[in-house]
């Protein structure tokens, strides 16, 4: 069976140098009002996909947030070079609803994201360093998506609600401009 596939995972409040086998995309926080993206103050997002030996190097200055993950579903699914945005979602779950929060994240939640026109694809990942502990991750071909109907619907299933109730310490970054 092939390692599962790790990720760095960084987001800076400066453009970081750009280093080889890696993606460098410009965004920044996300309005859960309307949907859309906060430009202003502008962020970076950098994912290097790595085997497990193989991390990528230090930054040159600290990020905002920085994530050692290892990718739980799909498992070896490496970051995609046809998106045209990536949407990310972090959160931490109370213990006691972790077992089922997995069930549900990987039986119901990423399979939806998966069947949607528009989503590239779907992957999740558990922090093996950094928090919040859980990072979903959506290659997307534009994130306009993120106000669509069919995104919504797929926030709104009765286990999607439930597993909301337990959930948190949540945080959202909308990606638009894919720089290397």
């Amino acid at each position: 069976m092939p390692d599962l596939l790790c990720l760095s995972l960084r987001i800076f409040d400066h453009e970081p140098v750009h280093t080889p086998k890696t993606q460098l995309w410009k965004g920044g926080a996300t309005d859960l009002t309307t949907r859309t993206m906060f430009a202003d103050p502008p962020r970076w997002l950098v994912i290097a996909d790595h085997l497990p030996d193989q991390p990528p190097p230090s930054p040159e200055r600290p990020p905002l947030r920085d994530w050692a993950m290892q990718q739980i579903n799909p498992g070896t699914l490496a970051s995609p070079d046809t998106a045209g945005g990536v949407i990310l979602v972090s959160m931490n779950i109370e213990p006691s609803y972790e077992e089922e929060f997995n069930d549900w994240y990987n039986t119901e939640h990423i399979p939806h994201f998966n069947r949607l026109d528009g989503v590239v694809t779907a992957r999740r990942f558990r922090a093996i360093e950094g928090n919040p502990r859980y990072v979903a991750l959506y290659h997307v071909l534009n994130t306009d998506i993120y106000a669509m109907p069919g995104w919504m619907a797929a926030n709104q299933t009765p286990w999607m609600l439930r597993m909301r109730r337990y959930q948190r310490d949540r945080t959202y970054f909308m990606f638009r401009e894919r720089i290397a």
